[in-house]
């Protein structure tokens, strides 16, 4: 429905004004839910479970993506020389419930392309799949009983668990603060629900010198940072019209940057989560063969075309384009962790 609204924006901003305040009285409907709810939590009629290794969790309060996977990543790059990391996400988009351990040879499709993409970056991490983050938890240490930090991927509103740092995210161009209650808007509940954060995060920042601030509680910003192409499969070959390949929330900007430094590429863009066939993963090869035998995706988007090209061993070269996250005050973050998880 959002994405219909924008396409709406483009062609008659006063029809997609009035469609907006029609679904007002569903959006105030949806967020007294989602406040009763939070209040069952505040008087205790819905518990929350604490647990002795410390937990650390990243959110947003947006539906959509706000970075939160680069994040984790980020996380665990900070601290996976000095703790046992474990990482437990819901897994979203794959097609198996319940609790399950990521492995590197597992299927996107059973873990969910995020939690495989951090596995395949960080194969001494343990990374695991539960929708219920109060039951994975157990689960995961019983697995490996030496983790010693947890890492929970979209969990702000699964507040089953009571987490020792809560993170939360929102992006630089569309931030909470002027957006609205679904389906209105994007958010999953009331704007003041920040309250339950201990820091806030705008993604995707233009300029890390000129922040959005906020005066409830500390606020970083933070800026992805694009590194040289990894060549994770065929022969070394130089790139100069590639198809980029991308599945995510926004390809726009990673789009734009790789077509910055190669202008002839050739797009394809995909909706976030994209489980691809072997019909389209077909036909990029042919696309690419016809150019200069290149293909630039997203290290999320290769855990997913990753088998079918081992399987057919083409003759075209794939390259991932690594990311990684730049703050406005890259000390910050870190003291406040560790405030947290040490006390």
């Amino acid at each position: 429905m959002v994405a219909n609204l924008l396409m709406l924006n483009a062609l008659n901003l006063p029809l997609l004004n009035r469609i907006r305040w029609i679904l007002w009285p569903f959006s105030i409907a949806y967020g007294l839910v989602m406040e009763l709810r939070n209040w069952g939590f505040r008087v205790g009629l819905l518990k929350s479970v604490s647990f002795d290794v410390p937990v650390v969790s990243v959110g947003n309060l947006a539906v959509g993506g706000t970075g939160k996977t680069p994040m984790v990543k980020y996380l665990i790059q900070e601290y996976q020389g000095t703790k046992t990391i474990g990482v437990l996400s819901r897994g979203y988009g794959r097609i198996t419930k319940g609790f399950g351990l990521v492995e590197i040879d597992s299927l996107a499709k059973n873990v969910g392309d995020e939690p495989l993409e951090i596995k395949t970056l960080y194969p001494d991490t343990t990374v695991t799949v539960c929708e219920n983050r109060a039951l994975g938890i157990p689960e995961m240490l019983a697995i490996n009983p030496d983790i010693d930090l947890i890492i929970l991927d979209d969990a702000y509103q699964h507040q089953y668990v009571k987490p020792d740092v809560s993170i939360l995210l929102s992006t630089y161009a569309n931030p909470y603060h002027t957006d609205f209650v679904m389906p209105m808007g994007r958010l999953r509940e009331f704007r003041k629900n920040i309250n339950r954060a201990d820091v806030l995060i705008y993604t995707k920042s233009p300029d890390l010198n000129q922040h959005h601030k906020s005066d409830l509680l500390p606020t970083l910003s933070s800026q992805l940072h694009y590194e040289d192409l990894i060549k994770v499969f065929g022969e070394e070959r130089q790139v100069e019209r590639p198809i980029i390949v991308s599945g995510l929330a926004d390809n726009s900007l990673l789009q734009q940057t790789i077509q910055n430094q190669y202008p002839n590429a050739v797009l394809l863009g995909f909706k976030d989560h994209r489980n691809y066939s072997i019909t389209e993963v077909k036909q990029m090869i042919y696309d690419a063969d016809r150019l200069d035998n290149n293909i630039i995706t997203t290290e999320k988007d290769w855990v997913k075309l990753k088998t079918f090209v081992l399987d057919l061993k083409p003759d075209v070269t794939f390259w991932i384009q690594p990311i990684r996250l730049g703050f406005s005050d890259p000390n910050l973050l870190k003291k406040l962790i560790d405030q947290k998880i040490n006390a």
